[in-house]
């Protein structure tokens, strides 16, 4: 089967260097559109076809991924339609639901939803991919869903739950790489230069990532493990009480879902 993207921005680059490390398509079967040429570049010296046509993407596809910004969509829909007939559609827009973009493709087009993030270029991503419906040949359900499972982990959610999601796996590397951004901060001022705060900070928060996965114990056990009575931790937690941080990431991420419901209601 051959695969096609439009877009080769940050997400895309991350989704292709994954499809390219896992030789999950030929690189004579890939097809790249983007109106930056900088971007398809790095993918032509690899041998995939780039172009700047849209539709030349889609005419040489079986299942076309579509990484544009949400408010580009319906306009990159409406352009390639008469070429999708019997074909998959994969959206990995944040907040647009696959019943609106049925909406502007033929009858016989599958459609299917995904929200992966950035660190799937590392073969260590987390994508949230929406259960498909009923009308979803098994081949492209199964074809789009190894993209993402040979790079990472893969959790399959009702389509209502992904702007939810989104808040924990998408944009949540974002809130991670902010924290280590600050704690970086504090060390130079400190006197640790940024070079060995980095493998201090990247380092540690690889550890408790494989602690909550390897261990049977929650998040907030393992923290609270850490956390002994009048240590320097326990400190740092009342600390980090008194400032509100539990408040004010709880409203980050209700702001993130309620942005990806925003982006619904004006598409």
């Amino acid at each position: 089967m051959r695969f096609g993207m439009i877009g080769a921005g940050h997400m895309g680059s991350a989704i292709l260097k994954a499809v390219l490390n896992t030789n999950l398509f030929p690189t004579d079967k890939v097809h790249i559109s983007s109106p930056v040429p900088s971007e398809l570049e790095p993918f032509a010296e690899q041998g995939c076809k780039v172009s700047s046509s849209n539709l030349e993407t889609v005419r040489n596809a079986d299942l076309i991924l579509l990484a544009v910004r949400p408010d580009t969509v319906k306009t990159v829909l409406e352009e390639i339609a008469p070429e999708t007939a019997w074909k998959c559609v994969l959206s990995i827009a944040a907040g647009v639901t696959v019943s609106s973009i049925k909406e502007c493709l033929p009858g016989n087009v599958a459609v299917l939803r995904a929200m992966p993030n950035l660190p799937l270029a590392y073969g260590a991503g987390s994508t949230v991919f929406a259960l498909p419906g009923s009308d979803v040949p098994n081949r492209f359900f199964e074809l789009a869903s190894s993209i993402f499972k040979s790079s990472g982990n893969i959790v399959f959610l009702k389509e209502e739950l992904i702007n939810a999601a989104t808040a924990l796996g998408g944009s949540a590397v974002a809130y991670f790489f902010r924290i280590a951004s600050i704690m970086t901060e504090w060390a130079e001022q400190n006197g640790i230069y940024s070079f060995e705060a980095n493998q201090i900070i990247a380092q540690t928060m690889l550890g408790a990532a494989k602690m909550i996965m390897e261990t049977k114990k929650t998040a907030g056990e393992l923290a609270n493990g850490v956390a002994v009575p009048g240590g320097m931790t326990e400190a740092a937690f009342r600390a980090f009480d008194e400032a509100g941080l539990d408040n004010a990431f709880r409203a980050g991420m209700d702001a993130c879902r309620n942005r990806g419901i925003e982006l619904v209601s004006s598409s």
